[in-house]
């Protein structure tokens, strides 16, 4: 390889270095930093307190609660919305009459702001002039969007609203590389429906499943915004996730060392999955 080809190459890579090095390195390490120090809003840095920061953090039973609500919260919606994901995708996979106007309505939800529809859902619940509260109370039905056995549900249906035509696109396209040969195959072999694509889809689009569980799954152990906007995290501590947790520390009890801890603790967890999912890829 000539100088001049080594050189393209740096050039070429140079903004995407310098990217990965402002968004990635740069507040990474700034996080690390502020997590060995004592630092606080309004007073600045203070002295190093090694992982003093982190002890702390380990001994809140409130971070051990939005870790627990978080890893729930996260599991749930991701299998649920790769369910039923995949199922739109293989009705989908069809040709039937208003495919088009109904692929887009299904995409709707998708391109809402998370904080907006948090907003939306939150108007149609309302206690005294929602919607959906006006139609459940005709049915003698009520609903409390504070109440701590419905508050955990009714966040879990609102992502789920929301995600499900995430991973329904990136198993959609997967269905749309399926070799159509392999269909024909299986109908000459006289198999099912449901046992073709048990047997002979499933498995030739898993990798497209590990993608999409791994993309929603990361996403979803970062809400903030939507649990943020209709519960602030309650009632009590109920909904609190990482994010809002992370959030609380940071900015309303000004605790900027704790926040970054806790931050870095949540960010090496999400770092120990992913040669998890690597090597699933790989296979």
């Amino acid at each position: 390889m000539g100088y001049s080809e080594k050189a393209a190459k740096w050039v070429l890579s140079f903004p995407l270095l310098l990217f990965w090095v402002v968004m990635v390195v740069f507040p990474a390490g700034y996080a690390i930093y502020l997590s060995l120090h004592d630092v606080s809003m309004g007073q600045g840095m203070s002295s190093f307190s090694g992982f003093g920061n982190y002890l702390e953090i380990l001994r809140d039973a409130d971070f051990w609660h939005s870790i627990g609500f978080t890893l729930k919260f996260a599991l749930i919606t991701t299998v649920i919305e790769l369910v039923l994901g995949f199922l739109l995708a293989l009705l989908f996979n069809r040709s039937f009459p208003g495919k088009r106007p109904l692929l887009s309505m299904v995409l709707l939800p998708i391109m809402v702001a998370p904080s907006l529809m948090g907003i939306m859902f939150r108007l149609i619940l309302n206690e005294n002039n929602g919607v959906a509260t006006y139609f459940l109370s005709l049915l003698h039905i009520q609903v409390n969007l504070f109440d701590p056995d419905l508050v955990v549900p009714l966040m879990i249906v609102l992502d789920i609203i929301q995600w499900v035509p995430f991973t329904f696109l990136i198993i959609y396209s997967g269905l749309q590389g399926v070799d159509p040969g392999l269909y024909e195959a299986a109908s000459v072999d006289g198999a099912s429906y449901w046992r073709t694509v048990v047997q002979i889809i499933l498995p030739v689009i898993a990798p497209i499943f590990f993608i999409a569980a791994f993309l929603r799954g990361i996403d979803a152990f970062r809400t903030f915004d939507v649990i943020y906007v209709l519960t602030n995290g309650g009632p009590g501590n109920v909904t609190k996730t990482a994010s809002i947790y992370i959030y609380e520390a940071a900015f309303k009890s000004g605790q900027i060392g704790q926040a970054a801890s806790a931050s870095v603790i949540v960010a090496v967890f999400l770092l120990l999955l992913i040669p998890f999912f690597v090597k699933r890829l790989s296979k």
